[in-house]
């Protein structure tokens, strides 16, 4: 209109013309005077403008039509899900507050009829939201009835339309127009089309199109879930695409889509299958558009406001009020800021986009609050991993190191600008506590690794990010090592060269923690190698123990030599197994063997969950290697929990239902040993499995876990109390009034520690070395006369027997018979094969031998020679012990051994020993002092070798009295005397790495148990083959030709790599006992009760009261406010008296608020007096909300302000007043309280605003 008036030469009055115009025209326009002066310009003008609107709004139609058959046809419509709800809701508000604002402009912002006509619309929406009566009648009438009053009152007082009209009251009257003048003054005079001025308004019109495409895709959000019925998005669509196509050849505006009207129709009408409203609305609109609009000119501008009251209801209360019972007061926040933008700005295109960006800053804001890190940062102590290591003592001294040495962060979500900065802080402030704490490089962070198991992506603020924190650690020669990346995103982090695939990405997080535990295990064993070169007797004792853990898988097993006399092997099988073919058991079976794994490796697979077509998924659980047990459940009879499939080649032993059963009968304390180390392993195991199915349901495998031990504490007792000494007691006198020497056994108090309480293993073997120290005290081991070596009993000669068999061979020598000869190369088998384990295999006889010279050589090896003086002090004790028969009891054997070496032996162990001596005599439960003498000479020679290495610890420690003790310690500056590390490795390196049971906190010292394990702790599998089946006669003696030909030498050069990594286990110190906690200070009594009253009606009936008689003071308040205008007038018309009697009802109100606000205000800081708490008490929303409603008065009234009138404050305030009656309402048990209170605050709302504007 505007162009087209400067094209023809005339002024522009179209801003007059426009609809929401309040200002009064400055001139005529095409209109008397003016027309006179240019008729021919003001008739070109109007059918230029006739036809070029009527082409507008038919393009534009059209345009719509195809933008929506087109997102039908392609099946857009799925993408409406992804706007935030917020928007929706945002968006449809603004919808209805324009509604309101024309409701408002029509009654043209009178009171009387605005608030009639909010009154008639408010009711028209209760009766169809709460379906009172039946809607269908009820609507009509509540229609016609204030409509039928007005005209009898308009007749009853003797007025016509012209008055009404003149008074307005009624619109001013349009004309008829027939319908084909759409046509005629369009196409018939398409010459009149001003093409040029048509696209001035382009720009305009391109707006227009995604205001309106927006507002059908948020309306069919927005309605589809509203009825009963699943419409078809993307069907609706198109229909409406194809019905404005059609309605744009009838010059026709956009309308509402079909999806739109039948939900009003369902709101009404209660029934989806019911189409008479659309049928009635149809031929309504149809007689209008073929007859005459003449009726519309008799309806008053109350009765088109109460409808637009009524249309608009549904938006406010709905979207505005009713979104708040599902969306977080931030995402509330955010609609009303959309509503403040079309506020401010009249244009839902802005208000939209200011949406959207209020969305992505909150989602920003809420996402950056997320961390991108799942849980804390983990230690290379609390992850679980498939494999064990070489042992639980080993995987102790294993975890002490990763624990330094190693941080997992699994990362989660979309890693972006701003949660990024998370995963930054963390590692950065890692490092700088190491550099501000002085850390030695040895302790110092070597690997991060960052599990993207759950990680969504990253942009590319994240990957700058990312690629900071591995050039820092680069620097640092930290390695950054990734795993579980999917294929694309570990591209484009090798693109932006955060990682290298072929070095750095691991398939999961256990390949990336085994890849580390391998380079920890190097690292502990070349510290063991230097270890070593402090004494030539470290080297010798590791040597004897790798030379039977390369024989047989029981060290870890039988924890003393007590338990394992008997030869074992009489009760096991042997098993070759092949990787990928041998199945040990599966889950279920029944009657299966109890494995014990030598060589080799043995994965389990367990259930989890249901696969496809319904049947159990099988997963890796984990992976066995020597030592480990396997289908334990057949000890307790039950079936297989697990398929036990063999992934690398190797040997296990196995113990039949039968077999395990003789054991028990024959051998009964090996059994219980056996038992006892099945139970630690089924603990551990179950422990970890447990613990990892509860991470997974928390969606947290990995995180920190109880050490699996510490759990079966009590049930683990009886076993750690066979292996700890009691302190020695000193010896009764003799009948000679001598004393028996029994130095006392000083253990040390890191005995204490639940490192070491939980391995029953290495305590065995410190508790022997302070055995043979405390023999070597006693003068056992020193130099000097040759002695007397005792015999040996039946049972120890029939196992040497039987492993002379096993490993001997049938040879023929010349023209004799074939003789059995045990080869030179096989006696170091045999010595094993009968649990002689400190003999080296290179000081055995290096010729062939017959069974005599086994036997002779057994013996030597068997037992301890005793000198004269030794052998009268055993005399003297039996004298005492001798019933006359030169004989005395099995059971006392135990008693005795305390009595002469000071030591108390374990009850079970002893007779176990006793036994092997007892059947030779009558009766078999009484020995002979020889006999006697021989158990002490086998107990001393089973300490030769902890006395050996023994003498280099002691050395080492430069110790004169041959004994430990817990005041005994390995400091630097000893190690620095006795041994020259070569250049880069530090003494203090070497005690750190020694020193797990404390954690490294021995700050450069290492206790003398520390120092022990040193040398107890086996670093490698040794991979050696089992013994073959035991031979007892001479007759399973196989011929030489059946032997493969073997060198002594195996034994010892056989091993694998540390390709064993394992379950970690870090100790949680669980604390159960409570502490009471008591307030320092005593609760202000007056807070409570005042917080109780003013916030808790249900704390009391005065509560209670308090409550009701607020919210009628709420509501007084906002009935003032709307009387005011009624009574009165606008502000600036009132008189002085009126403006008196308001602002004291003002005054009262705010004093009753201010009251409130000010009691709540101190009750809270009187119960924390902080400051932070009275500033944080104006930070909730509510009291933010009074806070603004009495401020007003203060500033405005008191202290008389002028800018802040400006500002709107005290139209402000009285919103916020209003507000408070919604806020009261929530709680309200009528469900019309809440949507009437949302109602009149944003009706009074626009109210005030706009007579605050007017003003």
């Amino acid at each position: 209109a505007e162009d087209l008036a400067m094209q023809v030469g005339l002024s522009d009055g179209a801003d007059s013309r426009r609809l929401k115009s309040s200002l009064p025209t400055s001139q005529d326009f095409c209109t008397g005077q003016h027309l006179l002066n240019n008729r021919f310009e003001c008739e070109t003008y109007h059918e230029q403008l006739r036809a070029t609107t009527i082409f507008a709004v038919a393009t534009s139609s059209a345009m719509l039509g195809v933008i929506y058959f087109a997102l039908g046809r392609l099946r857009l419509t799925a993408y409406m899900s992804a706007i935030p709800l917020s928007i929706t809701e945002g968006f449809l508000a603004c919808i209805g507050y324009k509604v309101f604002n024309y409701a408002l402009y029509f009654c043209q912002f009178e009171p009387l009829h605005f608030m009639s006509a909010a009154a008639l619309g408010l009711l028209l929406y209760f009766c169809k939201a709460l379906h009172i009566g039946r809607p269908a009648i009820v609507l009509p009438l509540v229609l016609m009835i204030p409509l039928g009053l007005f005209w009898g009152g308009v007749f009853a007082l003797g007025y016509d339309a012209a008055y009404m009209r003149e008074s307005k009251w009624l619109f001013s009257e349009m004309e008829n127009e027939p319908f084909y003048l759409v046509w005629a003054d369009c196409l018939g005079k398409h010459q009149q089309i001003n093409l040029n001025a048509w696209s001035k308004t382009v720009p305009d019109l391109v707006v227009m199109l995604i205001v309106c495409t927006l507002d059908c895709a948020l309306k069919l959000r927005a309605t589809e879930s509203k009825l009963p019925l699943q419409p078809d998005p993307d069907a609706e669509i198109m229909r409406f695409g194809v019905f404005n196509c059609l309605l744009s050849s009838c010059g026709g505006a956009v309308t509402y889509m079909q999806l739109k009207f039948s939900v009003i129709s369902f709101g009404v009408m209660r029934n989806a299958d019911d189409r008479r409203a659309g049928m009635f609305f149809a031929i309504l609109c149809g007689v209008c558009y073929f007859t005459t609009i003449e009726l519309f000119n008799y309806l008053p501008r109350v009765f088109l406001s109460a409808l637009l009251f009524f249309a608009g209801a549904g938006f406010v209360i709905d979207n505005l009020w009713g979104s708040r019972k599902y969306l977080h007061l931030s995402e509330g926040l955010e609609i009303v800021g959309i509503v403040a933008v079309f506020v401010i700005s009249g244009q839902l295109l802005f208000a939209v986009l200011a949406g959207s960006l209020l969305s992505g800053i909150a989602f920003i804001a809420k996402y950056a609050r997320v961390s991108a890190i799942a849980g804390r940062p983990l230690r290379g102590n609390e992850v679980i991993t498939r494999e064990r290591p070489v042992g639980e003592v080993a995987h102790q001294s294993l975890i002490h190191i990763a624990a330094a040495w190693m941080l997992i962060l699994r990362l989660k979500g979309y890693v972006f600008f701003s949660s990024s900065q998370a995963i930054l802080q963390c590692i950065e402030g890692h490092f700088k506590d190491e550099d501000m704490s002085c850390v030695p490089q040895y302790k110092r962070l070597k690997y991060i690794i960052f599990c993207a198991k759950l990680l969504d992506g990253m942009d590319a603020s994240g990957a700058l990010c990312m690629l900071r924190i591995r050039r820092a650690a680069a620097r640092r020669g930290v390695r950054v090592l990734w795993t579980d990346l999917t294929e694309s995103l570990a591209e484009e982090l090798s693109f932006r060269e955060i990682l290298d695939m072929d070095l750095d990405l691991y398939e999961d997080l256990d390949a990336a923690v085994t890849f580390v535990e391998h380079q920890i295990l190097d690292y502990r064993a070349a510290q063991q190698d230097k270890w070593m070169q402090l004494h030539p007797a470290f080297e010798a004792d590791a040597k004897l123990m790798r030379q039977r853990i390369c024989f047989e898988p029981f060290r870890e097993i039988f924890l003393s030599e007590g338990a394992r006399i008997g030869c074992p092997w009489r009760y096991c099988s042997r098993l070759h197994i092949k990787r990928g073919e041998t199945i040990l058991c599966r889950t279920g079976d029944a009657n299966q063997p109890l494995y014990l794994i030598h060589s080799g490796a043995v994965a389990l697979w367990e259930c989890h969950g249901a696969g496809k077509n319904h049947s159990l998924a099988k997963r890796l659980s984990s992976v066995r290697r020597q030592g480990w047990f396997l289908n334990t459940q057949a000890v307790f009879g039950q079936p297989a929990s697990a398929d036990a499939v063999a992934v690398e080649d190797g040997e296990v032993l196995c113990w039949s239902k039968e077999q395990w059963w003789q054991l028990a009968n024959e051998r009964p304390l090996m059994m219980m040993e056996l038992m006892k180390a099945v139970m630690r392993q089924e603990i551990i195991f179950k422990q970890e499995h447990d613990l990892e199915h509860l991470h997974d349901a928390e969606n947290e495998r990995y995180s920190r876990r109880r050490n699996a031990f510490e759990v079966s504490e009590q049930h683990n007792k009886d076993a750690m109390e066979t292996m700890l000494p009691s302190p020695a007691q000193t010896c009764e006198p003799t009948s000679g009034g001598q004393k028996v020497p029994a130095p006392p056994i000083i253990l040390s108090e890191v005995f204490g520690h639940k490192s070491m309480q939980m391995l029953p293993q290495l305590q065995a073997r410190i508790t022997d070395m302070f055995i043979a120290s405390a023999l070597g005290a006693l003068g056992f081991f020193l130099p000097g006369e040759e002695g007397i070596l005792p015999e040996l009993p039946k049972l120890l000669k029939e196992c040497l027997r039987i492993a002379f068999f096993t490993f001997a061979e049938r040879r023929a020598v010349g023209d004799d018979l074939p003789q059995i000869v045990l080869p030179a190369s096989r006696v170091i088998k045999a010595l094993l094969h009968v649990g002689i384990f400190h003999v080296h295999a290179e000081k055995v006889c290096k010729d062939d031998l017959l069974l005599e010279g086994f036997l002779d050589l057994g013996r030597k090896c068997h037992l301890a020679r005793l000198a004269p003086s030794q052998l009268e002090k055993i005399e003297l004790l039996c004298s005492r012990h001798d019933d006359g028969t030169g004989l005395f009891a099995v059971a006392e054997t135990t008693d005795m051994l305390k009595m002469l070496f000071g030591i108390e032996f374990d009850v079970a162990i002893n007779d176990a020993v006793a036994q092997c001596w007892g059947p030779e005599t009558y009766p078999d439960t009484h020995i002979t002092s020889e006999q006697f003498a021989g158990i002490v000479s086998w107990y001393v020679k089973r300490r030769e070798r902890d006395w050996n290495l023994l003498q280099g610890v002691l050395e080492i420690l430069k110790c004169t009295n041959n004994l430990l003790s817990d005041s005994t310690f390995l400091e630097v500056d000893d190690l620095r005397s006795h041994f020259s590390p070569p250049e880069g490795t530090l003494p203090e390196e070497m005690i750190w790495g020694a020193d797990w049971i404390s954690g490294g906190q021995g700050q450069g010292i290492l206790d003398v148990c520390s120092f022990l394990t040193v040398f107890l702790t086996n670093l490698q599998l040794e991979s050696g083959r089992l013994p073959p089946a035991c031979a007892f006669s001479e007759s399973d003696v196989l011929d030489a030709a059946e032997w493969p030909a073997m060198s002594c030498d195996d034994i010892l050069e056989r091993s694998i790599s540390y390709h064993s990594p394992g379950h970690t286990a870090v100790v949680v110190s669980i604390d159960k006992k409570t502490s009471e906690t008591l307030d320092p200070f005593q609760t202000p009594r007056w807070a409570r009760i005042t917080l109780d009253l003013l916030e808790i009606p249900e704390s009391s009936k005065a509560a209670l009261c308090i409550t009701r008689c607020m919210a009628g003071v709420v509501v007084l308040n906002v009935i003032c406010i709307c009387l005011e205008p009624l009574i009165s007038g606008k502000r600036a018309n009132q008189t002085s008296e009126a403006r008196s009697i308001w602002l004291t009802a003002d005054i009262f109100f705010i004093s009753v608020f201010s009251l409130d606000l000010l009691l709540r205000w101190l009750a809270t800081v009187s119960l924390d007096p902080k400051l932070m708490t009275a500033v944080s008490f104006f930070t909730h929303p509510a009291n933010i909300c009074d806070l603004i409603a009495i401020c007003e008065i203060f500033f405005d009234h008191l202290m008389h302000l002028p800018l802040l009138r400006a500002l709107m404050l005290e139209r402000i305030a009285r919103i916020f007043r209003i507000a408070k009656l919604v806020m009261l309402s929530k709680d309200s048990k009528l469900p019309a309280v809440a949507p009437l209170a949302a109602f009149i605050l944003v009706i009074m709302g626009m109210y005030l605003i706009y007579i605050e504007q007017d003003a």
